[in-house]
């Protein structure tokens, strides 16, 4: 989500109706002096229709959505006819949602497209999801530059996408025994055919046709669960829910709330993250035997360690700030993905005022496949001269900066972190232990 926060004051809602007998301008000018949180300009046009604009007394602002949706049903009730023509607040919404549905999507759709390309070769489209039912030309009418670019699941949309994920992602050996069972209960309470079972024969049908699908898959080779480790039928779910609250955006929904902007954001920070996950596992650790990703052997020391949790590897990320004279400051963060890796390193470049390093890595933070140049240009940042010289002298201007930039957000996704100062032991363990990963790890690197 951008970090820009939804202005209160500029809160505004302006309504058309048309009031039913008996009321008119002087009751909706009454019932708006009953609320103590929201003001309102009211006219009567074209002899009977009302427009009415509500927007929040000072220091009220925060009881305007509550004010609002209130009045809303008492507008109801006193008009024949009743309809939102602009919400701020929606508007607001709408924004920010359309900056993460183009991340979310963008990131979905590249990572599916990696992997298949990287274990499948550059025909994995035709071989494996080619099907002209699904799928539209984009490239009609447009440029020409459009139609020199590949992208194959840009031919779906986000439909076909929710589709790949729950027939595809959804599917496993137990899904398809359930599948199974369901059709042999089914067929089990079939008797004699009338009108009314063809829908239930429908769902029979339905199932076979999915299991048919999942089961050409698995005979091409191609196992979900063999291909990523986040992609699972939890995930399934989840974005079956971020689907619909998607749709109130797709479909420029009047009215937006903020409890279903709230929704939506949970789950489409949720969903990014594990679609992150995967592409750091991908890019940051990409073989087996690759378990640390790891910056620094001076003033910080950044290590993205591999680790399994609940049958999945997950990343969880260490700085350790060395402020000398056996002092050390640890922040580690659970959960974490290249882009963390990315903006704490962002923010540290701006710390020592290293502008071409921070420029470059805003530029590539959405390529974390360029490992070599990210790992030389975070190297760079924390080994530098610079950073030796301020660190120690200025950690509390770096903390206020992690804190400001980094910190508050990533809290707002839930993810867990820890921060605290490290004693004379701890900072002599952390010490030892990074120097046994590097050993560990040197080969590893420089094959």
């Amino acid at each position: 989500m951008d970090s820009k926060q939804l202005n209160l004051e500029d809160c505004h809602t302006s309504f058309i109706f048309i009031c039913k007998e008996g009321f008119g301008k002087s009751t909706v000018e009454e019932l708006l002096s009953s609320y103590d949180a929201i003001k309102g300009q009211v006219e009567i046009r074209y002899e009977n229709i009302a427009f009415l604009t509500i927007y929040p007394l000072d220091k009220k602002e925060k009881k305007f959505e509550t004010s609002k949706l209130k009045l809303i049903g008492q507008l109801r009730g006193i008009a024949d006819y009743l309809s939102i023509l602009y919400d701020s607040q929606t508007a607001y919404y709408m924004q920010q949602i359309s900056k993460s549905v183009y991340n979310l999507e963008r990131e979905f759709r590249a990572l599916i497209e990696i992997v298949f390309l990287k274990n499948k070769g550059k025909n994995w489209y035709a071989k494996y999801f080619e099907d002209s039912k699904k799928e539209q030309d984009r490239a009609e009418k447009r440029p020409d530059c459009i139609k020199l670019i590949d992208n194959p699941l840009d031919k779906r949309n986000f439909v076909d996408l929710r589709a790949f994920v729950s027939q595809n992602i959804n599917s496993s050996k137990d899904t398809i025994l359930q599948k199974l069972q369901k059709i042999e209960e089914k067929l089990e309470s079939y008797s004699q055919p009338t009108e009314s079972d063809s829908q239930e024969l429908n769902e029979i049908l339905t199932l076979l046709a999915d299991i048919k699908e999942t089961s050409d898959l698995k005979r091409q080779g191609v196992s979900m669960n063999d291909l990523y480790e986040h992609l699972t039928p939890t995930l399934s779910q989840e974005w079956q829910e971020l689907y619909d609250q998607r749709n109130l955006w797709a479909h420029n929904y009047c009215l937006f709330t903020k409890e279903e902007f709230s929704r939506y954001t949970i789950l489409s920070s949720t969903v990014l993250r594990k679609v992150r996950t995967e592409v750091t596992l991908l890019s940051l650790f990409n073989d087996e035997e690759s378990q640390s990703f790891m910056v620094g052997n001076g003033s910080i020391n950044m290590n993205l360690h591999k680790i399994k949790s609940e049958g999945s590897s997950i990343c969880k990320l260490k700085i350790k700030f060395n402020l000398g004279s056996d002092k050390g400051y640890l922040y580690e963060i659970s959960k974490a993905t290249y882009v963390d890796l990315m903006d704490i390193s962002k923010i540290l470049a701006e710390f020592i005022n290293d502008k071409s390093s921070s420029i470059l890595l805003s530029n590539i933070k959405a390529n974390p496949f360029l490992t070599g140049i990210i790992k030389s240009t975070v190297e760079r940042i924390i080994n530098s001269s610079a950073m030796n010289n301020k660190i120690e002298e200025n950690f509390e201007q770096l903390q206020r900066l992690l804190d400001k930039e980094y910190i508050l957000e990533v809290k707002k996704e839930g993810i867990n972190l820890k921060k605290g100062e490290l004693n004379k032991v701890e900072t002599k363990m952390n010490d030892d232990l990074n120097s046994l990963l590097q050993k560990v790890f040197q080969p590893i690197e420089s094959s």
